[in-house]
Parts: C-alpha cells; sequence; structure tokens
C-alpha cells in the first residue's frame, strides 16, 4: 500500500525540483508550499531516507534524492505513455473535458477558439456544472472551472488561479427611465432584478454590504436569455464584465451602483494532482492562465 501512496508524493518531488524549490513548484501547480513540503517529508519518512536538504538559504538534493529522481521523472513519463497506451485504437488523445460555471462558457468558447487555431487537433467537451470535485476524482472530467470563495479541501485536487471575474450591476437606459436610477443597493427592488440561477432567490453581492438574498422577478438558466432581458428592460442584473462590454458600447446596457461594485470572484482552474494529466490538457490550463486577464 505503501508504494501506491509513494506514487502522487514522487509526482511532487519531481515538481519541486525541476521548479527548483516548494515555493516555485506550489505557484506552478496552484496550491502551498507547505502542502507539498509535508508531502515530501511523509515520503522521506516512509522511505527512511533523506531526498532534499532543506535551509532558510537553499534548496539542494540529496545523492540519493537524485537517483529517486531520476526513477520519479521517468514514472511521470510512463504514466503518460499508460493513459495513452490505455485508449481504444484510433481514439483521440487530445480530447479535454471541461466543467463550467455557467457564467463562464462563452469565456471558455473564446478562448477554446483561440487555442485550437494554434492547437488544432485539440477537441473540447464542455459541460455546465456547479463546481462537484468528485467527477474530477472520478476522472469523469479533467478540469473544472470554478468561481467557489472557497477551495477543495483536498490534496488530491491542484487549484489554480486563473485571476478575479469582475461583476457589474446593470440596466437598460429604459428601465432606468421607468423605475428611476438607485443610489444605494438598499433602493433595489427585488420586482426589478433578475439573475442566473437555478430558481428566483439567490445572494446578491456589493461592496461594503452583507449578503443578500433576492427573490428576483425571473431566474434564468441561460447567460445569453438573460443578457437579452436585461437589455430588452425586463430588469436589473449583475453579469461578468466581458459578457456586457459590447453591451455598454452599444448603448443597451449601462451600469449602475458603480461604487458599490463587488469584489471580483476568484476564478480556479481545479485539476487532480498526483496523476500526470494529458498534454492537451496542461497545455489549455496554462493557456488559460495566460489569457484570462485580457478577458475578465
Amino acid at each position: 500500500m505503501d508504494s501506491i501512496d509513494n506514487l502522487g508524493d514522487l509526482y511532487l518531488l519531481v515538481q519541486a525540483i525541476e521548479a527548483g524549490g516548494f515555493s516555485a513548484a506550489a505557484a506552478k501547480l496552484g496550491t502551498t508550499r507547505s502542502l507539498i513540503s509535508r508531502r515530501i517529508l511523509a515520503l522521506e519518512e516512509r522511505l527512511g531516507v533523506r531526498l532534499l536538504h532543506r535551509n532558510a538559504r537553499q534548496f539542494g538534493v540529496t545523492a540519493t534524492g537524485e537517483r529517486v529522481y531520476q526513477h520519479a521523472s521517468a514514472m511521470c513519463e510512463a504514466a503518460i505513455a499508460a493513459e495513452r497506451a490505455a485508449r481504444l485504437p484510433g481514439e483521440d488523445q487530445r480530447l479535454v473535458r471541461i466543467e463550467a460555471h455557467g457564467l463562464l462558457s462563452p469565456m471558455v468558447a473564446s478562448l477554446m477558439s483561440e487555442f485550437t487555431a494554434v492547437h488544432p487537433r485539440t477537441r473540447f467537451a464542455v459541460t455546465v456544472g456547479g463546481g462537484d470535485v468528485s467527477l474530477l476524482l472520478r476522472q469523469q472530467t479533467d478540469v473544472i472551472l470554478s468561481l467557489r470563495d472557497t477551495l477543495p479541501d483536498s490534496t488530491d485536487v491542484v487549484a489554480r488561479s486563473l485571476g478575479g471575474l469582475r461583476r457589474v450591476t446593470v440596466a437598460s437606459p429604459e428601465l432606468l427611465r421607468r423605475v428611476g436610477v438607485p443610489k444605494h443597493p438598499g433602493e433595489l427592488d427585488d420586482d426589478d432584478c433578475i439573475s442566473l440561477g437555478a430558481d428566483a432567490s439567490g445572494f446578491w453581492h456589493f461592496r461594503g454590504i452583507a449578503p443578500r438574498r433576492r427573490k428576483v422577478r425571473v431566474a434564468f438558466a441561460d447567460v445569453a436569455a438573460l443578457i437579452a432581458a436585461a437589455e430588452s428592460g425586463l430588469g436589473i442584473a449583475q453579469l461578468p464584465h466581458y459578457l456586457v462590454a459590447d453591451s455598454f458600447t452599444s448603448g443597451k446596457l449601462t451600469t449602475l451602483l458603480e461604487a458599490f461594485e463587488p469584489e471580483p470572484l476568484p476564478l480556479h482552474a481545479l485539476t487532480v494532482s498526483g496523476r500526470v494529466a494529458a498534454d492537451a490538457t496542461v497545455s489549455f490550463v496554462r493557456f488559460m492562465q495566460n489569457r484570462f486577464g485580457d478577458l475578465s
């Protein structure tokens, strides 16, 4: 059983050595320095050997650690080859399965368009969901794009930060002429609000004010329908800025309550640690990290 438990920790050892330290490896993997250090220390205790030199100024590899690294690095390469060999003959090996929050679907579509221009053989399967990490652990998806404030409490899940998703409160000029322009979130009437969600009762967030549950006039399951409804004057909505930038330019929507704009939502790409991801998945996650700031 120890040998099986060692596999994930050997992968972390490889990442730490190749990155030149725990902090650099943690930044690359989207996890914490302490988690990597703790798991490699546990690996050393199970093996009964010291693999790394640790002090405040230097990160080094012992002679034994160098030998273990050579085998562990080959193990990572073998894991990739094993996953490829397990696929049926003729199956495309460049499929990336993504689960994304509904507010992120248009962004994912835009990024996929750019990515496939450079990587034309990559295929995608995209579903909308709420960030159930068990899908990752059961290997039913490759990447989850999560907007949750709290990260999964699991050492098996790697969370790579993509930045923050800016949210704005918007309405059509025609609606504001009809109901007036609120100067404070407390002046919002639930009957004038619309949202994205499974039901008509959800929390709205504003800077400096406790989140409040609003029973909105309409809750839409589709973000495109929500934007169209806001543009037509059905109600006030909170939406990611990137989704409505064109609507501002065309004059279909305007912002309100700018002084109370909520903090950006933290966006993370969740993958599984201890298991070498397919090349296409790794490439797409890195691509998102580089491009997200331009779209958010």
